[in-house]
This record gives C-alpha cells, sequence and structure tokens, in this order.
C-alpha cells in the first residue's frame, strides 16, 4: 500500500494537470501490463484512490482537459480513437497470427516529458492499448511479428508550443539548424543540464487547449524474398520491359516471371501491394544466358499470405517453362542477407562465354586462329564502352582473361567460335572488336585482323578457372 507521502504526491501530480496514466508514470511503483491497461483499478489496490469511484451518467460527465505532459495521448478518448480506427479491420485480412506496434507522436511530448525517469510515454502507450488490440485482431502480440501496425498522432499547436518554450533560439545557435525534427530535439534535450532546463521552460507546463489527435494508421507486413535463376534462350527477349517501346512490354523476363506468379499460385497469394523484379546484372538483348542460369531476386511488398511453399515455387518453373524463350531454376524462398551474399558472390565470381565472331582482312584464318590458341591468359586494359559512356564515367580497368581458346567454324571460311573465360565485369563485345583503341589488347590486335561479334552465349556464372600449364602470358 501507499504512504502517506506517496498519496500526497499522486494528488499534487494530478491537480497540476497529469492524466493517471502519466501519475503511474512518475510514481514508478506499477510496471505490468495491467497498470496502463487499467489505471483506476491498479491505483485503488495500491491506495492512492481510497474508494471506487462511482460510475456517472454520460449525460453529466465532463469532460477532463488534456493532460499537460502527454497531450491527452495516454488518456481514454484518444486511445479510443485509436481502437475504432477503420483501418484495424483491414488488418485481419492478414495470415500472420502475430503483430506488433509502434507510435509518434508530437515532438512537443518530448519536451513537457523531459527528465521522466521511469517509464517512457511510447512503453506506457503500448501497455495500454496491447491487450485490447490482441482482442480486437485475434492475434497475439510479439516483438518479432512480421506484421506492424504504426499509429501516427499529431497536435494541432506544437510549433508555437516549442518556440513558447524558448528551445528554438537556443536549437539553432547550438546546432545550427531550424529544423525541429524528433532527432535533433532528442540530442539538444540529452545536452542541456537540468537548470538551464528550467530557465527555459515553464514547469510545470502550461494546460494545453487541444488534446494529440490520431493522423493515420498504416500496416504493412514484412516483405516476402524469393530467389532464383532464369536462362534466356531469345536474343529478342528483353531483361525489363521497354519504356520506350510498349508493344514489347510484354516481351521481357520481368514480365514473363511476375504474370507465371500471379496465375500459378492460389488466390490467397496475389494478395500484395507490388512485386519488384532485380537481376544480379544486366543482360543485353541480344545475348542469350544459358548453364545455370543468371540469380534473381523477387520481393514481394507487403504480402497478405505468410510464406510461398516449395510446390508453389515448382509450378512458377513449369509455368515459366511452357514458354520456351526462358526458364526458371532453384526457386525458393530466402532471407534478405542470404540473397545480398548470394548476388554479391555471382557479381564477383569468374564467368565463362562463347562468342561467335567474323573475320575480315585476314589472309589466312588459320594463322589467326594459332594467334589466338597461343595464349593461356591475357590482361586487358579496358576504358568504358562508347555504348555505356551516357550512363557512366570514364574509367581505366585491367581484366583478367583466365581461359581463351579459338576454333573455325565448318563451312565458314571466316567464322571462328570463341571461348573465354573472364574475370566479372569484362565487357566481351569489346574486346572482340576493340571499341576504337579503347579495349587493348582486342581480339583484333591478336590475330591482326578485324574481328567483329555476332552472337554472344553467357554460359556459367560460377565458371571454374582453368589452371594454366605454363606460365601466364600477360599482353599490354
Amino acid at each position: 500500500m501507499a504512504s502517506e507521502e506517496e498519496v500526497n504526491l499522486y494528488n499534487d501530480v494530478i491537480n497540476k494537470g497529469c492524466c493517471k496514466r502519466c501519475a503511474l508514470r512518475y510514481l514508478g511503483c506499477c510496471k505490468s501490463l495491467i497498470t496502463f491497461d487499467h489505471p483506476d483499478t491498479c491505483l485503488t489496490n495500491f491506495g492512492y484512490i481510497t474508494t471506487e469511484l462511482t460510475v456517472e451518467p454520460k449525460s453529466k460527465k465532463l469532460k477532463n482537459n488534456p493532460c499537460i505532459v502527454c497531450l491527452g495521448l495516454l488518456q481514454d478518448s484518444t486511445l479510443e480513437q485509436m481502437l475504432t480506427h477503420e483501418n484495424l479491420m483491414k488488418v485481419e485480412e492478414y495470415e500472420s497470427q502475430t503483430f506488433v506496434a509502434y507510435i509518434t507522436f508530437p515532438t512537443c511530448i518530448l519536451v513537457r516529458d523531459h527528465n521522466s525517469k521511469v517509464i517512457k510515454v511510447n512503453h506506457a502507450w503500448r501497455y495500454s492499448v496491447e491487450e485490447k488490440l490482441c482482442k480486437l485482431l485475434n492475434k497475439t502480440y510479439d516483438h518479432h511479428s512480421k506484421l506492424t501496425l504504426h499509429f501516427y498522432t499529431s497536435y494541432m499547436l506544437e510549433d508555437d508550443m516549442l518556440q513558447e518554450m524558448a528551445i528554438v533560439e537556443n536549437f539553432v545557435r547550438n546546432h545550427g539548424t531550424n529544423i525541429l525534427s524528433k532527432h535533433y530535439v532528442t540530442a539538444f534535450l540529452e545536452e542541456v543540464p537540468d537548470e538551464t532546463f528550467i530557465n527555459l521552460v515553464k514547469v510545470p507546463p502550461r494546460i494545453p487547449l487541444y488534446e494529440v489527435t490520431l493522423k493515420e494508421l498504416k500496416y504493412f507486413s514484412e516483405a516476402i524474398h524469393l530467389i532464383g535463376n532464369y536462362c534466356k534462350y531469345s536474343r529478342q527477349l528483353l531483361q525489363v520491359p521497354s519504356a520506350r517501346n510498349r508493344e514489347v512490354e510484354e516481351f521481357s523476363i520481368e514480365t514473363i516471371i511476375l504474370n507465371a506468379f500471379k496465375n500459378s499460385t492460389g488466390s490467397c497469394y496475389r494478395e500484395f501491394k507490388e512485386m519488384l523484379f532485380k537481376a544480379s546484372s544486366f543482360d543485353e538483348r541480344s545475348v542469350r544466358v544459358l548453364g545455370g542460369g543468371r540469380t534473381f531476386h523477387l520481393q514481394i511488398i507487403n504480402p497478405k499470405f505468410k510464406s510461398i511453399t516449395q510446390r508453389q515455387c515448382r509450378k512458377i518453373e513449369k509455368k515459366i517453362k511452357k514458354t520456351k524463350i526462358m526458364s526458371v531454376q532453384k526457386l525458393r524462398q530466402a532471407t534478405k542477407r542470404d540473397i545480398h551474399s548470394i548476388m554479391d558472390s555471382e557479381q564477383l565470381s569468374p564467368r565463362s562465354f562463347k562468342v561467335l565472331c567474323v573475320v575480315y582482312m585476314c589472309k589466312n584464318i588459320d594463322y589467326c586462329v594459332n594467334a589466338v590458341n597461343m595464349h593461356t591468359c591475357v590482361t586487358v586494359l579496358q576504358k568504358t564502352p562508347l555504348r555505356l559512356l551516357q550512363d557512366r564515367d570514364i574509367k581505366k580497368k585491367k581484366k583478367k582473361i583466365f581461359y581463351i581458346r579459338a576454333t573455325k567454324v565448318k563451312h565458314k571460311d571466316n567464322f571462328i567460335e570463341l571461348d573465354l573465360c573472364t574475370e566479372s565485369g569484362f565487357h566481351v563485345p569489346e574486346f572482340v572488336h576493340g571499341d576504337l583503341g579503347r579495349t587493348n589488347p582486342s581480339l583484333g590486335d591478336i590475330m591482326r585482323a578485324k574481328v567483329d561479334v555476332l552472337a554472344i552465349d553467357v554460359v556459367d556464372f560460377f565458371a571454374t578457372v582453368p589452371c594454366p600449364t605454363e606460365e601466364e602470358d600477360v599482353i599490354i
């Protein structure tokens, strides 16, 4: 039971204009969830209120003034606005059996609540609404839940109140800014001594004219991440839809994968905000992707379902395979960390190519083929390609060819097939034709002929680097 001194302290706090929940925070005697959910019962049990309050008819009830500390955030009228918001009914549509809730309150409450050493306003708010939200949503509260509710509140006279408390002038002088964000005000309150703070603001604060109002309730579920590998068999297939040509918008890897997901899964799996596609790197339209395929990441934003099963992934793969112009392998759900690790490792790994080239101004094609096959490894200096200068800065990079082998194409005297295993970031077309001297040496330099590209296939993205039997042959 509370002592007489504690009861007098409680009455003094209430008489100055604090609400019952803020009084409990300052008294610091009750920290359980039921404390803030039922403040009258708690105060009676601890002896701060000697008798149960009689319930008056609604017609005779007087509206209480907003709390001088929380501006009504912890009072029943504001909490009732939150618990009766229409968006709470939509949260029930999510399959998740758990949820977590957050509150964003006006910055001026930080100033009014400064030096509160017991329970923070946001914690007291959560204790007040947690049990009621669980009953309304028929879900369990969990700090690690993927389903989030975020309540945003506002105060009509927030800017005037901050200026009235005389912190703006000091804030601008100390931090060189006039932006009264919560971050900067919190930093200011942490630095200011108690004696200075008392001189800057009125203690206790004035009774506010208005109470906090609920501005918005946002709800969302954590994104689901899928990862897989796609192979591209058509040289007309774009990686992403073209913004310039709407006629070929549907003829892209991204569109085929997204449509396959929507058409292969059940209706419950179509409830999401949007779906984002991202490949580990960009593919030229004319380049085929073979072998194990290129890694891609599919992010499902704000899904109402909990996960994607392996069975659903196999259905999506079969749907894409029927197009005969591409396929998807190893589609699966993964964490964001695993996806970043896999995509980063692919971007840094060696890769192998098959290139069909045409040779001009060459007296003897056998000499050109032998000139290439004499080399085991080649180090190439490449400037930023001319075709990419519009989007990139001019840079010089040394890139290594780990393996190079040329063979003649049967019945085509001036055609050769080139097998390459290169470092990541190597520009194959520019190596073949030289890019007007911006790649040195080029395939034309090695052959002492003019060479151009007809077709390129990416054979493998995690190629095994062949072990050279001789010393590395470096050409600069």
